[in-house]
């Protein structure tokens, strides 16, 4: 038997969307430099605060005149062979394909932290995303705490921290204050 011809070129998106469809639907994988990337499952206190951004955001989302979406489980195509999926996005509404799989003209990013990828998540996705001509900001969340960090455009993505459940996140770019009570609802926290 002699070795298969393997291509070591990075993966493409297309070639990751091949392989990301043979896995599990519970599995979620990210395009990193090239490479699929496996994600650990979240814990309860990350999927609650998730819920709680889609819940809030999705009722401000609903208000009259309002131009954009949230979406959660939507992957970001930053380059051909970079496809992140921030665990939920803010994007203009469109008349897309509903069946897309990624977009390239995201509002706002969030990502709540997780021990397993809060390096990436807070260096490699921070340099990513702000690369998209269209985000206005990048929102990392804290689990264990109240906390988040705010990386705006307008303030060249310097690092913007609140913390406490009294602070406010303003987004003004897509018209939200959010309440970090509201993110945190029903998380036992460390300090509050």
């Amino acid at each position: 038997m002699g070795v298969p011809t393997i291509s070591t070129d990075p993966m493409t998106i297309e070639e990751f969307y091949a392989f990301a469809d043979t896995r599990p639907d519970e599995e979620k994988w990210e395009l990193i430099d090239g490479e699929p990337v496996l994600n650990a499952a979240p814990s309860r206190p990350h999927q609650r605060i998730v819920k709680n951004l889609v819940f809030a955001l999705t009722l401000r989302e609903r208000e009259p005149g309002v131009s954009w979406e949230v979406l959660p489980g939507l992957g970001v195509r930053v380059s051909e062979i970079n496809r992140p999926e921030p665990d939920l996005v803010i994007l203009p509404h469109s008349n897309a394909d509903p069946a897309r799989r990624d977009a390239d003209d995201i509002i706002v990013a969030f990502e709540v932290l997780s021990p397993s990828t809060a390096d990436r998540d807070m260096r490699w996705k921070r340099k990513a995303y702000t690369t998209l001509a269209s985000l206005t900001d990048y929102v990392v969340v804290a689990q264990d705490t109240a906390e988040l960090v705010v990386f705006e455009r307008k303030t060249g993505f310097s690092e913007r921290r609140l913390r406490g459940l009294s602070a406010v996140l303003e987004l003004p770019s897509v018209g939200i204050s959010l309440a970090l009570k509201e993110i945190y609802r029903d998380i036992d926290l460390a300090d509050r």
